[in-house]
């Protein structure tokens, strides 16, 4: 996913061709044409050339996360569309995905093979390999959260230490994989060759239809590109769309809320405004950056948006609500001006029967007008290779040639299906788009490792309407550094 990565003639050709498709057959309540699924190909000049071996029809073996509705993955799989070309040909990234794959396996002489399983599954199952020498896979696919284990543990590959695994390549999207290398060892790879986790930065959803409701002049768009779009604007936004007429907990029909949400967005301006707590010294090994000093300025800004004026509302606390599809009902039935969460509701909350024609899609807001725009990652799907598995240097190659030719058919049809959910309707959502998606990060080293245990604390800042969360994170902090010291300790223990 992977976050508008591809070369500048690859992304005008592409917001080009989707923005036509849209324009000319997105389809509305009023009953259009559905937009046309073809899958556009780039020319292949756009690309540098790739070596090119025969691998005499060996088998290239791929685990991959089971499709689970509870987790997300609700959409397809990604690696592994299946060998009927008929019975993908109504799915827009099926199609992308086994065009890609048949060209890498007609060009390489080899056999793509993906196995699915459970999340929880897949690190016991390489960690049970690791033990008895061998692996069964090429290649692991799972949740950073679940890699980053498996990495200091000495189970996984130095992507660096692949004569084919090339960053510098304009089909490889280095930047995710980048943030989370640590002593220099780069253990997770992605390109183009999946996009799931182009689907989890976390965004803000801005509805248009509410805003004009309550004369709000401001243009959400002209906010973000005037570096506007800060913490201070969206508390001052979401105050004027809060109007509780009852005065009583629940929902009828005259409330009408800021914005809801769960705590996750919390967490995400936590890590916007420092740019997460660990940084990498000059060997590449993780030190602690956030001081209780720092963590106070942050959560003032955090709890005043949390818990002044009703600006953000937790929808479990307040009313119960249990499901996602709940809170984007108030969305779309004009009980909420912004609803922070993750891209991927985009292609849920569009598609429900009383889904809004249109809606600004925003970045997390500015810490304030000097930050950068930083869109954090809830969640991410990448693809490790097992220390254990056999002819890593071909895996090496396969990677860079899927990744490749991903460029030319997954993220086209990622755009695509994208725009098509979003019934954009103007070039200024394609731009936006590009913006956060050009701007992910992801979740701390300590946020995967849980070191202290001060990250489940947001939880409660919603709960439980604290203000103390400081405190908490001083009687921790010595606690993080010990886990952080024992990873630094394990990481030196990896034979380079």
């Amino acid at each position: 996913m992977k976050k508008v990565r591809t070369l500048s003639a690859v992304l005008a050709l592409l917001m080009l061709l989707s923005m036509t498709a849209i324009f000319s057959s997105c389809k509305k309540k009023g009953g259009e044409e559905p937009v046309d699924t073809t899958v556009t190909q780039q020319p292949e000049a756009t690309l540098s050339p790739l070596e090119v071996k025969d691998f005499g029809n060996r088998e290239f073996k791929m685990l991959w996360p089971e499709t689970l509705t509870s987790e997300g993955h609700f959409l397809h799989n990604e690696l592994d569309a299946g060998n009927d070309r008929a019975a993908v040909e109504g799915n827009i990234i099926d199609k992308a995905v086994f065009t890609r794959n048949s060209i890498v396996e007609n060009t390489y002489n080899v056999s793509i093979d993906v196995t699915t399983m459970k999340y929880s599954t897949i690190p016991k199952t390489t960690r049970e390999e690791f033990a008895v020498g061998e692996s069964s896979y090429s290649v692991i696919a799972t949740v950073i959260a679940q890699m980053s284990p498996l990495a200091v543990e000495g189970i996984l590959t130095d992507f660096n230490s692949l004569q084919y695994y090339d960053e510098q390549q304009e089909w490889w999207n280095h930047k995710v994989m980048q943030s989370l290398s640590v002593a220099n060892k780069r253990y997770y790879g992605s390109g183009d060759i999946i996009y799931s986790d182009d689907l989890y930065p976390y965004v803000v959803y801005a509805n248009t239809a509410l805003a004009q409701q309550l004369n709000i002049t401001e243009n959400f768009y002209e906010l973000v590109k005037d570096k506007e779009w800060t913490l201070e604007k969206f508390h001052e936004l979401a105050a004027l769309a809060y109007a509780d007429n009852d005065g009583v907990d629940g929902i009828s029909a005259g409330d009408r809320f800021g914005a809801v949400d769960g705590t996750s967005f919390a967490r995400a301006l936590y890590y916007s405004a420092g740019k997460g707590v660990i940084s990498l010294d000059a060997e590449g090994y993780p030190t602690w950056q956030m001081t209780v000093e720092h963590a106070d300025s942050v959560l003032t800004k955090i709890i005043r948006a949390l818990h002044t004026d009703n600006v953000l509302v937790d929808a479990e606390t307040k009313f119960g609500m249990k499901t996602a599809m709940e809170i984007m009902n108030l969305f779309n039935t004009n009980k909420m001006l912004f609803m922070p969460g993750d891209l991927k509701a985009a292609q849920a909350f569009t598609t429900m029967d009383n889904a809004l024609e249109d809606f600004a899609l925003l970045p997390i807001p500015l810490w304030n007008e000097d930050s950068e725009y930083i869109c954090v990652m809830n969640d991410a799907v990448v693809l490790s290779i097992p220390v254990k598995a056999e002819d890593r240097e071909d895996i090496g190659l396969l990677l860079s040639a899927m990744s490749r030719e991903s460029v030319k058919t997954l993220t086209p049809a990622f755009f695509e299906t994208v725009l098509t959910y979003r019934y954009m309707t103007n070039p200024e959502s394609v731009e936006l788009l590009q913006l956060i998606l050009n701007s992910v990060m992801p979740r701390d080293v300590a946020d995967i490792q849980g070191w202290g245990g001060f990250m489940s604390q947001f939880s409660k800042l919603a709960i439980d309407g604290k203000t103390d969360f400081s405190s908490y994170y001083d009687g921790n902090i010595g606690t993080a550094r010990a886990k952080m010291d024992e990873y630094i300790g394990q990481l030196e223990k990896i034979d380079t």
